[in-house]
């Protein structure tokens, strides 16, 4: 079988072990995380959204999304030529979760290079033991109460509504009888911040991407590690692959016809260096 073949039959195993529950709806958080306390000022930041299904939810980036519609809305104006700006002003997270609550099962999915270079393994179910309070407050039109809980070493404040009767919520936490609408630990260093709630799409399932492969830890390792060593290598081995076609086709670029210019938001200086992940604890 050739490498192509190979490649193929992974990416069809892939999108057929997913499950094929509907989203019925997502809501969108700002991501913010203190990832170097060295530079409490320059936190990294991205735009995350849940997809809710009845028993499932699945947490990843929505800033490869936002990217896409930008270009399709620069490419439908009148006197387009090819050119376009691309604007970066997030940093998006590389892990994404699919929970699955009526089986307790977890699937963990980590970016590479970018959110089409992913990789998959099944991670154990975690829950959190939540202490409801009494407190309450109006979050986006919703009533909505207070609830903590000590996870992965940081103690998070929670506010959920029962006005949206899903258990989910943004990355891992789960479990509270309605939608987590906001939720940050005690310190201020990993903050999800509400950012709105909708229908979700027709034709979003709750299920991984087709592109994203079943692997191993210790394989995805070295792929990182690869990819730090020599990143003109790496993308080569992708565009060999034909995987570097995923992300081309996703965001509509044809690089014989479109040509850009990149612009950061001045004011985002995040650090890359990570002395403080989010888990503090395993």
């Amino acid at each position: 079988m050739s490498r192509a073949s190979v490649l193929l039959f992974l990416l069809f195993m892939s999108y057929h072990s997913a499950a094929q529950e509907k989203a019925i709806a997502e809501v969108h958080y700002k991501f913010y995380h203190i990832n170097d306390t060295t530079k409490r000022d320059q936190p990294q930041r991205d735009d995350v959204v849940t997809y809710l299904g009845k028993t499932s939810a699945y947490y990843t980036s929505y800033t490869p999304e936002i990217m896409r519609k930008d270009i399709a809305a620069q490419k439908a104006i009148a006197d387009f030529k090819g050119h376009m700006t691309l604007h970066f002003n997030t940093t998006a997270i590389g892990e994404f979760y699919l929970l699955k609550s009526d089986i307790k099962r977890m699937e963990k999915v980590e970016a590479v290079s970018s959110s089409f270079d992913a990789f998959t393994y099944s991670v154990p179910w975690e829950e959190q033991d939540w202490e409801i309070l009494d407190d309450t407050k109006e979050i986006g039109g919703y009533s909505c109460q207070k609830a903590i809980t000590n996870f992965k070493g940081r103690r998070y404040e929670a506010w959920f509504t029962t006005e949206l009767p899903f258990a989910f919520g943004p990355w891992k936490l789960h479990g509270l009888p309605g939608l987590i609408l906001e939720a940050r630990d005690d310190k201020g260093e990993v903050r999800f911040e509400y950012g709105g709630f909708d229908k979700s799409r027709d034709n979003i399932k709750e299920e991984l991407p087709y592109y994203v492969i079943r692997s191993t830890p210790i394989e995805i390792e070295k792929l990182k590690q690869t990819f730090k060593e020599d990143q003109g290598k790496y993308f080569q081995s992708l565009q060999n692959s034909g995987r570097m076609a995923l992300s081309n086709d996703f965001f509509g670029i044809d690089y014989s016809k479109h040509s850009f210019d990149f612009k950061t938001d001045e004011n985002y200086k995040p650090s890359f260096t990570t002395n403080n992940p989010i888990e503090l604890m395993k």
